[in-house]
């Protein structure tokens, strides 16, 4: 793990897109599979799915893929680790990437997706960001603070349900 504490929570947000990859990965083949095959014969007992229905989701699922691989290869990027560790230790810097965060990643050769928003917080030497992703094919929300990104929270459990209970 990288010796940066940025860089090593990105790390661990980078694992959870991974995973996410895995299932996209595998949907997209199975898309895949079902328009290659050819209807069987006799008369199936359901009808196939339209060849648009299902290159249509193949579409969704292979845009899917495009960003989380995007978000996946920024959170590798070792610039990014380094940039917030100088915002972390400079209020000046944190202050200049508070006006506006786009900007200030695009001039430290950071290319950030246009549908995330960031919100940079300076109160003193405490910094904080709020990174949002209003992308509806990948929404998600972390924060971020001197210390690194925080983990995202835990879904609760389903209601009437051990934890520990197979579901």
């Amino acid at each position: 793990m990288p010796a940066n504490p940025h860089q090593a929570t990105l790390q661990r947000l980078a694992e959870l897109h991974q995973a996410a990859l895995a299932d996209l990965h595998q949907q997209a083949r199975r898309l895949r599979e079902m328009l290659r095959r050819r209807p069987p014969w006799p008369e199936p007992p359901k009808p196939p799915l339209p060849r648009e229905v299902l290159s249509g989701d193949l579409a969704g699922v292979e845009r899917a893929i495009a960003k989380h691989d995007r978000i996946v290869e920024l959170a590798r990027n070792e610039r990014v680790g380094e940039v917030l560790q100088a915002v972390a230790d400079d209020p000046d810097l944190a202050r200049e990437a508070a006006a506006d965060p786009l900007v200030f990643a695009a001039r430290h050769g950071i290319d950030l997706p246009a549908t995330l928003v960031v919100t940079v917080l300076v109160a003193g030497r405490d910094v904080s960001a709020r990174f949002s992703n209003a992308d509806p094919d990948m929404p998600f929300e972390v924060a971020w603070t001197r210390d690194g990104f925080q983990a995202p929270p835990v879904p609760d459990p389903p209601r009437g349900r051990a934890a520990a209970e197979p579901v």
